[in-house]
This record gives structure tokens, sequence and C-alpha cells, in this order.
């Protein structure tokens, strides 16, 4: 009730003319902020619109290195996953072979080394020749090189647990098209499963050619989803080719989807800085327009003084203002409605 008689009080101030009398105590109650006004430099956007895609380079298909059967199957068609964590275990015969072959290999350099020991002791105790030492010593590293070179052959299938070959994911992502159960036989490269990646994103949009010409690679740009989000995004390239059928330039912009709040083959709006300016600009809740015409208040003294102001370009946080305000007076940015409603009684455009 107390707002409310503030604010009766506030309106009657108002005597019809253009200059709204408010004492420091009541539009600090009402909520009335001001700004100065700013000369600086601003970039000119045009909006466009675009696609999101799937990034390639996130998202992999998951393939056996070596024939054999899913051992265990630890991820389901749609769940989520972490980078490094376990999908599945493939069981290999071959490499059951492999393992066994290095067992026994790890027995043949065991008894190489103890009879190399054994000769070397009877040779400098002049008990037998050289060459019978040497011998022994050529058997010791034909043993331990075997048994490398199958160490070597056993780690190009990758990850190895026992007699299975352990799968991985590399990007955190979701499991999708999975084709296969516990116990299904796969082959050398056969796809397993598709794991998709939308930490990073790529959208595409379409600009006309003149307007393609003054972007830069590396340079931020904005992705406005449909409920109105905005997401940075980088420019990371420009088609060297028109498309036949739109006369337009593919550019392609990379987004980290933090939030999760964009999705491949959403439509999305691309908000490009195409040139810059310097000019006067004020926070773009400052400017309203009534009658056809824009407007704004300008703070002087105890007193909000109505300004016709002419506007050059405007987005959803700044507005360039061309003439009507100087550079340092304060304009209106909150509760300008209050200020609105005194002049022109509600309504406006």
């Amino acid at each position: 009730m107390k707002n409310v008689l503030l604010l009766i009080a506030f309106l009657f101030s108002f005597s019809f003319s253009q200059e709204v009398v408010v004492s420091k105590d009541k539009a600090e109650k009402l909520g009335i902020k001001t700004t100065a006004v700013k000369y600086k430099e601003i970039f000119i956007t045009k909006t466009y619109p675009a696609v999101v895609n799937e990034n390639p380079t996130l998202s992999y298909s998951v393939s056996s290195s070596v024939d054999g059967i899913v051992e265990n199957l630890y991820v389901k068609q749609g769940d989520t996953v972490k980078k490094g964590q376990v999908l599945l275990t493939v069981y290999s015969p071959k490499i059951a072979d492999i393992q066994a072959n290095i067992e026994m290999a790890k027995v043949k350099v065991d008894t190489a080394r103890q009879v190399l020991e054994r000769e070397e002791m009877l040779y400098k105790e002049e008990v037998i020749p050289y060459v019978r030492y040497y011998n022994a010593k050529i058997e010791y590293q034909k043993a331990v090189g075997e048994l490398n070179a199958l160490r070597r052959i056993l780690s190009s299938y990758g990850e190895i647990k026992g007699n299975s070959v352990v799968l991985r994911s590399k990007v955190n992502g979701f499991v999708a098209d999975l084709k296969a159960i516990k116990g299904s036989p796969v082959s050398l490269g056969q796809e397993i499963m598709y794991i998709h990646s939308h930490e990073r994103l790529w959208v595409i949009a379409q600009l006309p050619f003149q307007d393609a010409q003054n972007l830069k690679i590396g340079q931020k740009v904005y992705i406005k989803t449909p409920l109105g989000k905005k997401v940075e995004g980088i420019l990371t390239y420009i088609s060297h080719d028109i498309d036949p059928k739109t006369k337009r330039n593919d550019v392609r912009i990379v987004v980290n989807n933090v939030g999760d709040l964009l999705k491949p083959n959403l439509f999305v709006d691309v908000e490009i800085p195409v040139s810059s300016m310097k000019g006067l600009v004020v926070p773009s809740s400052s400017v309203f327009r009534e009658n056809g015409k824009d407007y704004c208040f300008v703070k002087t003294g105890n007193k909000f003084v109505l300004r016709e102001v002419q506007v050059g370009s405007r987005d959803d946080k700044e507005a360039v203002v061309l003439s009507g305000i100087k550079e340092g007076e304060e304009v209106v940015y909150s509760r300008v409605i209050f200020l609105r409603s005194s002049v022109f009684g509600g309504g406006g455009e």
C-alpha cells in the first residue's frame, strides 16, 4: 500500500510537461536508475538463419580391433558416457593365443637367463671356452627379443585385460545405434555402436557473398536458440564455393554446448558482427518508442527530462543514438515505464 501511495504521489508531481520531478529518496524507492551516455566503438550485427550439426571430429564409431565375442556390455542405447568409461570387452581366441605364447616366452627367457648365468660363472672360472658363454648370451637375447615382440603385438590391439580387448569411450557423449548384445560375435573393424558427442557442435549458416567477405576466421559470433538463449561461438570456416541453388556462402561456427542448449538439426539464428562504428551508446532499455518517435529520459538534478532521440542501430543490450543526447549525460535505464506513464499515460508502441 505504501508503494502504491508513493507511486500516486510521484505521478501527481508531474504537471503535464516534459519534465518529471522526483526526489532522490523517491527515485531510489521506485527503482529508477541511470547510467552515463558513453562514446565507444560498437559492432553492427546482422542475423542469419542457421542449422545445428554434429561435430564429426568428436562423434565416432566404436569397433573391435580383433575378431571375437562380446564378453561384457556395460552400456545400453541412449546412455550418457564419460571420456575413458569402459563400454564393453571383447573376448578373442587370438588374444588368448598371444597371451599363451607370451607365457611360454617368459619361461624361455627365464631358462635362457639361468643358462647364461651358469655359463658366465663357468667361463670366469675358465672351465668352458668363451664361445660357449657367447652362445648362451645370444640365446638369452633372442628369447628376450621374442618376448618383447609378442608384447608389442599384444599392445597393438589396444587395452588388454586377460584374454579380452577393453573398449573405452574416447569422448563425453551418449550411446547411439547400438548393434550388439552380450555374446554377439564381432569381427575386426565391425561397428558395434556409435558415440555422439554434443559438447562442441557445428552451426552452419548461409550468408550473402558480400557479407561473407567481411568475416575473419576466429571471430566471435552469437547463436540465438528458439527459446531466446544466446551461446557464444567461434567462426572456423568460410566456404570457398558458392551454393549453386542459394547463391550464398556456407560458414561454420564451433560452439561449446554449455547447458546442452543446442541439438543437431535445430534451427537457430546467428548474429554476426559485420562492421563497426563509434557513437553514443545507451542501454536498449533506456529508449522507447511513442507515436512513431524514439525517446529517452535524461536526469538533470532532481528532474527527468524527456528527450526525443534518433536511433542508429539497436540490439537487446545497447542502442546507438545519433542525436538528442550528449556524452556524459545520465539517462534512465530502469523503471522507465513510470516516467513514460507520467508523460504519455501508458500505452505506446
